[in-house]
């Protein structure tokens, strides 16, 4: 029978996801931030033409930066998590051994002895499972954050193509603009839900650990 993963392996293994989603993530926001900057450029050159442009040049650099500082957040959140799950894995482990020298000592004089020493052990499992759940609770804010730092980006590429149209001789170019950030949205959107899908599966796991 195939054994099921114990709590910190799922963690391991999602934390390390999550880190590989959040770095290209933050490549597609580095790219709208140089992006950004070459549409300001654009629109100065286009001058009254394209005056409506610049609130959205200056929001889509917003939101470039804010989905950069959450990142990096939620890196160093994940970072904690996997460390816990590391921590939490020797206290396991050591569990598991305490086990066995309990059941093969049961009938020997000092054997109620180890019993303070699992219940030590058991208390510093519990303390480990509250602080995955914080943990996780702290990512999945983080996350819905940059849900909410690119809700607008549609009504403002929509308004992009408007502004674009007025700007004649540069319509082209800065329809590129809206273009680009639908597209990297879409994409930041995408990693996100699988980094949500992640932490649902520890959320899981820990949920079938607490069960059994």
């Amino acid at each position: 029978m195939k054994r099921k993963p114990r709590a910190e392996e799922v963690i391991l293994v999602s934390a390390a996801t999550i880190t590989s989603e959040l770095s290209e993530v933050s490549r597609i926001a580095r790219e709208m931030s140089l992006g950004v900057m070459n549409a300001k450029a654009i629109s100065h050159r286009a001058g009254d033409a394209a005056r409506g442009f610049q609130p959205i040049t200056d929001f889509i650099d917003e939101m470039a930066r804010e989905v950069t500082q959450l990142v990096k957040r939620i890196g160093a959140e994940a970072l904690t998590l996997s460390r816990l799950a590391v921590a939490r894995s020797h206290v396991e482990d050591t569990r598991s051994r305490y086990r066995q020298v309990r059941e093969a000592s049961a009938q020997l004089p000092n054997a109620a002895s180890l019993a303070t020493v699992a219940e030590r052990l058991q208390s510093q499992s519990e303390s480990y499972r509250k602080r995955f759940q914080q943990s996780l609770r702290t990512l999945g804010g983080l996350l819905d954050d940059i849900r909410r730092s690119t809700r607008g980006a549609q009504v403002i590429s929509s308004t992009s193509r408007v502004e674009a149209s007025r700007a004649t001789g540069f319509t082209d170019t800065l329809e590129v603009v809206a273009d680009n950030l639908e597209k990297a949205t879409d994409k930041i959107r995408s990693r996100v839900n699988d980094c949500q899908n992640r932490l649902n599966d520890i959320c899981y796991v820990l949920a079938s650990e607490e069960g059994a």
